[in-house]
């Protein structure tokens, strides 16, 4: 077929048999190759000179280096090498965000075209699943695929994120309640002093302080320290989960922190150091201080784990044994929860609260070292002088 050249550059004309027809090429270098866009079939010479003009603005944003018919399977891992490789995600969060696209992202939309999506029928699968999952659950998947796809729009890959700004309703599922009442507490925690040993009790006892189960098992030798009221001082700067075994770092950089323990507590704690020491020595090791305080005794673990530093879930199971054996069930994240309410209704300043459980880094920065050790004593005490 032959082409002609117009008055206007990058654009020619050429006859079929239903008539004069235009096409566009316009040649453009990407990561120093020359690439050519073409766009044939236009009936008018006005036209033609519009379409030019976007693909002109295309070349001069850059646009033609990104694909925009990637589908959801494919953009995914393009997201998450991302995310891995910028350190936006932890290993857990890993695990966890590609649990939720591997269950219900994956399944439903993953061979779709991104641009394909339609929004009407996206919201119809959220009201679904709203019909066999909690309110909360839902609304965790769609931030997932939604934060994803506004990755993709900043990145252009996508020229919108058409699911944004939808409406999660009610579902059938109740949200769990987690709240807890100081009776309830005391009375499980009595069950607890009487079930368990003092050095299972101790990490038990470690979570009424806001700690995650994970940071209970993460806490080393090095990190604790005793004040002259004969009180621990536990620098929590490390955690360990089931994708962190080894440890690694905190859910988030603001949850480095200062935990200062009550006087009770902080006895519990030295006798645990002890309990510990003669684990390690009857399993032909020596604890230092970069090694994690909790190990597994052998009566209480399979023989594998016997000397070695318990996992957060063995702090779970320790909740589910005393459940067992209560009216009310608690969790060691529902002890986050208790540990929160109660320091309100104490009178601690919701600042302080936050930076005890980890939420804020002002409680961190250097400068204000003397605030933040007088921060976290005062917090301590006065939950502790609230549940006796």
């Amino acid at each position: 077929m032959k082409y002609n050249k117009t008055k206007y550059p990058n654009i020619f004309w050429y006859v079929t048999l239903k008539g004069k027809r235009y096409y566009i090429r316009r040649g453009y270098y990407l990561n120093g190759e020359k690439k050519e866009a073409t766009e044939s079939g236009i009936k008018t010479i006005q036209k033609a000179r519009l379409i030019l003009a976007e693909i002109e603005r295309k070349i001069e944003n850059n646009e033609f280096a990104y694909n925009k018919n990637l589908t959801v399977d494919e953009y995914w891992e393009i997201y998450v090498d991302n995310r891995l490789k910028a350190g936006a995600w932890s290993p857990d969060t890993y695990v966890e965000r590609t649990n939720i696209f591997k269950n219900h992202i994956g399944p439903k939309f993953g061979n779709k075209k991104m641009n394909a999506i339609n929004r009407i029928e996206y919201e119809n699968y959220i009201n679904n699943l709203l019909n066999t999952n909690s309110r909360s659950t839902v609304k965790h998947i769609y931030d997932v695929f939604s934060i994803m796809l506004n990755h993709a729009v900043k990145n252009k890959m996508l020229d919108d994120n058409i699911i944004k700004f939808i409406d999660i309703g009610d579902s059938e599922i109740k949200p769990i309640n987690k709240r807890r009442s100081m009776q309830e507490f005391k009375a499980w925690d009595k069950i607890a002093r009487e079930m368990l040993d003092d050095y299972d009790y101790a990490m038990v006892r470690i979570t009424y302080l806001g700690l995650r189960r994970s940071e209970v098992a993460g806490i080393k030798l090095g990190n604790i320290t005793f004040n002259d009221k004969d009180c621990a001082i536990v620098k929590i700067d490390e955690s360990r989960t089931r994708g962190r075994k080894d440890g690694g770092g905190l859910k988030t950089a603001y949850s480095e922190r200062y935990v200062y323990l009550d006087f009770e507590t902080s006895q519990l704690l030295k006798k645990a150091i002890d309990t510990s020491i003669k684990i390690a020595v009857c399993n032909d090791r020596i604890l230092n201080k970069a090694d994690f305080l909790f190990l597994g005794d052998d009566e209480k673990v399979k023989p594998s784990f016997v000397g070695k530093p318990i996992g957060s879930h063995y702090i779970y199971c320790l909740f589910k044994k005393i459940n067992k054996n209560c009216d009310v069930n608690f969790t060691p994240h529902m002890m986050r929860h208790f540990f929160a309410t109660q320091g309100q209704i104490a009178g601690v300043p919701i600042e302080h609260m936050a930076a005890a459980l980890g939420h804020s880094n002002n409680y961190m920065t250097s400068q204000y070292t003397h605030i933040k050790d007088e921060v976290g004593e005062n917090v301590t005490a006065a939950f502790m002088g609230s549940i006796k």
